[in-house]
């Protein structure tokens, strides 16, 4: 019909043909396309450690062009398959990448430190002609644990009953600063009975102490056999627990007692409070008690044991028993 306008059938075969090539091109790029299947950082990490992070993809068919790694999106390392070397490393403060072991699917970073933390992302990418990229990120904190326990202090040499105990306890320098802990006679100190927490003290390289005061009165309940125990406790994240003891030794009578740290410890208790430390680095001891020692029966010790431990015990209980 004049005027009318057809498509022949040969252009419409042709059309249709492009139309399911495209569809094909589309289905086969989402079948084939790069997937990722974990990025894994681990956190915490402490202080002068070597960790691995790990980027595990599929290339379903593709081939890998490149990995990237990011801190905080600036690149530290990558992979390229085609280039030599392989891996490489560009400088970041906090990184320090082992290119011996790092490769396609991890990066290793040595001798971890406060600058290390941070988020870590993967990229992975695929050569022509999907050109896929896909990527995840984790982040990773960094741990310095405290080289030694807890710190009590301000008790006094002697307590009676009705006296108020007023105690600190002071953890060790640590990022970030130990959650502390009090607990009297092994029983957990609620944060409203008497305990007091102090601002968190910044130190000039970084690291952080925790101060938490208790404060209570005296009374015949708080001794149990004769003496009372105070305990705190220091912990970090789940990866530190460290605790100190004092102990107050004496009698729920009026007369009260005296604190594990004075001086003019009654002489009964001498020999049992020199155990006590000698146990705490002993696998396993026994404490010879008022009618054992009646008998005269011999302390029994392991033969496994800390040398020098023992050797530094010996010269404590020397000039302890000086006094």
């Amino acid at each position: 019909m004049a005027g009318s306008c057809q498509t022949p059938t040969g252009a419409k075969a042709v059309v249709a043909r492009g139309i399911l090539i495209a569809w094909l091109h589309g289905f086969v790029t989402t079948v084939s396309a790069v997937k990722l299947v974990n990025v894994d950082i681990p956190s915490p990490t402490t202080l002068g450690e070597t960790v691995g992070l790990s980027c595990i993809y599929e290339l379903n068919g593709d081939r890998l062009y490149s990995v990237k790694w990011y801190k905080n999106d600036v690149e530290f390392y990558r992979f390229v398959p085609n280039d030599w070397p392989p891996g490489q490393f560009l400088p970041l403060p906090g990184v320090d990448v082992d290119l011996a072991r790092s490769g396609r699917t991890s990066v290793y970073l040595r001798n971890v430190n406060l600058h290390s933390a941070g988020t870590y992302r993967c990229e992975v990418s695929a050569e022509a002609p999907s050109f896929d990229t896909v990527g995840g990120q984790k982040d990773m904190a960094v741990l310095v644990l405290p080289t030694e326990g807890p710190r009590i202090t301000g008790g006094q040499a002697q307590y009676r009953i009705g006296d108020t105990v007023s105690v600190n306890c002071t953890s060790a320098k640590s990022k970030p600063a130990a959650t502390l802990r009090w607990y009297v006679n092994d029983v957990a100190v609620a944060g409203a009975d008497g305990t007091t927490e102090y601002s968190t003290t910044l130190h000039a390289d970084g690291l952080e102490t925790a101060s938490l005061g208790l404060r209570f009165v005296l009374t015949e309940d708080h001794f149990r056999g004769g003496n009372m125990k105070l305990k705190c406790t220091a912990t970090i994240s789940r990866v530190y627990t460290m605790s100190n003891e004092e102990l107050v030794f004496g009698s729920s009578s009026a007369g009260g007692g005296r604190h594990q740290n004075g001086t003019g410890l009654r002489s009964v208790d001498k020999d049992v409070f020199v155990i006590r430390l000698i146990c705490g680095f002993l696998v396993s001891c026994v404490v010879p008690t008022t009618e054992s020692k009646k008998k005269k029966k011999s302390l029994t010790i392991p033969r496994t044991w800390d040398v020098d431990a023992v050797q530094a015990l010996d010269r404590t209980r020397a000039n302890f028993f000086a006094r």
